[in-house]
């Protein structure tokens, strides 16, 4: 069992009972959010644009194929 308590100890309730008790600066989040790496994030969409680019480009090259062939 736990300490009895029915409060669920969530850091929204650590900082609203810091507020209240008035020492809101001494409040550390035990889970602070994720730092972002956007080298990352912009490296893979400028593959997957290239990609997808190269995609647009064999599919135009396929159809144009397709049509000369009719063509004949």
């Amino acid at each position: 069992m736990g300490s009895g308590s029915t409060r669920l100890n969530t850091a929204d309730d650590k900082m609203i009972a810091a507020i209240e008790r008035g020492d809101q600066s001494e409040f550390q989040d035990s889970r602070p959010p994720k730092v972002k790496d956007n080298t990352l994030i912009k490296s893979k969409k400028a593959q997957k644009q290239k990609t997808l680019d190269k995609t647009k480009a064999l599919k135009a090259l396929r159809l144009a194929a397709e049509k000369e062939k009719k063509a004949k």
